[in-house]
């Protein structure tokens, strides 16, 4: 494991380049087949792409954006912008050209990387309103494959260059520039769901403390590996799936896209899955289909073998005996079922981290009697970006374990979750007034969201203070637990409620299109459209009783009175998803303001009569 003597991300990366340099950093795709780079050949591009900046004029505090979906290139423009002295700003490649403008100006940004021919069109036709960005530069410049092609003259970190001149030491960059921890690393524009986007200032040392704290809690080291398919843009990837192993030593593998994490990570094996919610769900109903279809084990089979794992399971946590012929059981069900869904994870992975979204309870648990450890985390883009995570040897499914080291929390009279630490940001750029509201005189990030301890010192999120439904009666309802529950049915694949200041919650409920079609199928209901199917009397009753299922579990004040099934699911392209696939309530309210009206129409209707 690392020593953590550098103080700058490049520099960490640079150290494990200098203690590792044969070991495989990155991974991509070249045709169908996955190939690696070195970390020596690693630090080497880094470094000459460092010297093309300074020479195009970049200087120490310049500010250089990066927009392109994630490939290889991303990580060593952000390197190479930190060792020349500048900083980042990371930009999705699907934003929308009028925030894309307001980043850029409100940055400063002076230079800009980009990933695709698309994308360089759509800052082309920006520059006559962005008139301090001087230089786009396309990231087939950094491209891998042409240092690979050259095959040789990238020097390792610890040895001299042709010219005889020495390589970089860690912990500066190439060239030195008098980069140190409090010096600011990136800015990350929140999403701006309501009003302008913040920019969010972000050191090396709180981007480097919370990596290494993550790699000391998880025992990250040179043999552990993850698959890259989170956008880079968020710090949830770019921290957990990115600096944490790159500056451990170990390896950083690129799927193909979001569509193919399933089958990338058969080929790549990863150790540490670093995942949001959304993508477990979709993962284990693959895998779940797969097995259910792929061999001679039918359904009964596979529900047969939860009960009895889950029994299992339930006993050795309740520090009780597992009977003999019990433990048999579990002994054949695991070789039969669980092992192949282990298999479908690679068949090495240690730990699965979930963040960025509340994971089920219900799923958590299922994938922990499979044989899955799985831990979930907690934070915010303003704490680098995470506060607390599961243990992996202790952790209660429902809570994000605890605070990693050196970070404090605290829970306001109000609720309000506050964190203090190294990984707390600097302040959101050109926002002093912002920065005042969250960050108080003591050092007390206020982070809006709302949550409690349990008796084992564990952070349970209870919801988000802005998010919190008041209905007209007064009564306090968070909508995530009660859309958990209604998208557990394998006939619903999202859900979204809806009753502030209302006297009822209603819900818009995106169904499982394949789900709902294989009923349809089986029960002989025959439709012109696929609109038509949701309309159907015995779809709708199908759904009806999954909505009840889920009211049965929540109290009475949270149950929901009347819903509509959309056809279309929500989207980030429709901009009702972020980028890390969570829902973005008010412009779901906004674009479905009629449907959402219709329902309450709808329930007075009934009332009425």
């Amino acid at each position: 494991m690392l020593s953590g003597t550098a103080e700058t991300i490049h520099g960490s990366v640079l150290e494990a380049a200098r203690l590792y340099p044969d070991r495989t950093a990155l991974m991509y795709t070249r045709g169908r087949e996955y190939v690696g780079i070195t970390y020596s050949d690693l630090a080497g591009i880094v470094e000459r792409a460092a010297s093309m900046l300074r020479s195009a004029g970049l200087r120490r505090g310049d500010v250089v954006g990066i927009l392109s979906p994630n490939r290889p290139e991303w990580i060593v423009a952000d390197l190479a912008v930190l060792s020349a002295g500048g900083v980042v700003v990371p930009v999705y490649h699907t934003i929308p050209s009028d925030q894309l403008r307001y980043i850029i100006n409100d940055s400063g940004m002076r230079m800009l990387f980009v990933g695709e021919a698309g994308l360089a069109s759509k800052v082309a036709a920006l520059r006559h309103e962005t008139g301090g960005l001087e230089k786009v530069i396309s990231l087939d410049e950094l491209s891998l494959e042409t240092a690979a092609t050259a095959g040789a003259g990238v020097a390792r970190p610890a040895e001299a260059t042709a010219t005889g001149r020495e390589s970089p030491r860690a912990g500066a960059g190439p060239a030195g520039n008098g980069v140190t921890a409090s010096d600011a690393a990136t800015i990350v524009y929140t999403s701006g769901t309501t009003g302008e986007p913040k920019g969010v200032v972000l050191t090396h040392g709180n981007l480097v403390s919370n990596a290494r704290a993550l790699i000391r809690r998880y025992g990250i080291t040179i043999d552990d590996s993850a698959l890259s398919y989170l956008p880079l843009a968020h710090m949830f990837e770019r921290t957990c799936g990115h600096y944490v192993f790159l500056f451990a030593g170990g390896t950083v593998a690129y799927a193909r896209g979001l569509t193919t994490v399933v089958e990338d990570v058969l080929v790549v094996r990863p150790t540490v899955l670093i995942a949001v919610p959304r993508v477990l769900e979709k993962a284990y109903e693959t895998a779940l289909g797969r097995i259910e279809r792929g061999s001679r084990v039918g359904g009964a089979v596979v529900r047969q073998a939860f009960a009895v794992l889950n029994e299992c399971a339930n006993r050795r946590y309740r520090g009780e005996r597992v009977p003999f012929w019990l433990g048999l059981q579990c002994r054949m069900y695991d070789a039969l079922i669980a092992s192949r869904f282990r298999k479908a994870g690679g068949g090495r992975l240690r730990i699965i981290v979930s963040g960025g979204a509340p994971l089920d309870r219900r799923l958590g648990k299922i994938l922990r009697v499979l044989g899955f450890a799985v831990v979930e985390g907690y934070g915010l883009t303003e704490t680098s970006p995470v506060v607390c995570c599961g243990r992996v040897a202790e952790h209660r499914l429902g809570t994000v374990g605890k605070p990693l080291d050196g970070v404090e929390v605290r829970i306001a009279d109000d609720g309000e979750i506050l964190v203090r630490g190294p990984n707390v940001m600097r302040g959101y750029l050109n926002k002093p007034e912002e920065t005042t509201k969250v960050l108080d005189p003591d050092g007390w990030l206020h982070t809006g969201d709302l949550g409690q301890f349990d008796e084992d010192g564990n952070l349970v999120v209870t919801g988000r203070s802005k998010e919190i439904i008041v209905t007209s009666y007064g009564k306090n309802v968070a909508p995530a637990p009660i859309e958990q529950r209604i998208a557990r049915s394998p006939y619903v694949s999202q859900a979204v409620v809806f009753g502030d200041n209302r006297k009822s919650i209603v819900a818009l409920i995106v169904p499982n299109r394949q789900a709902v079609t294989k009923y349809a199928g089986e029960h002989g209901i025959a439709t012109a459209s696929y609109d038509a199917l949701l309309a159907h009397p015995e779809i709708r009753q199908l759904l009806g009783g999954e909505v009840k299922k889920a009211n049965d579990e929540g109290a009475s004040y949270e149950r929901v009175f009347e819903f509509e099934l959309l056809a279309e699911p929500f989207s980030e392209e429709g901009g009702t998803l972020t980028p890390t696939l969570k829902v973005r309530r008010k412009k779901v309210a906004e674009t479905c303001t009629d449907r959402i009206q219709a329902l309450y129409d709808k329930l007075e209707a009934k009332r009425a009569h």
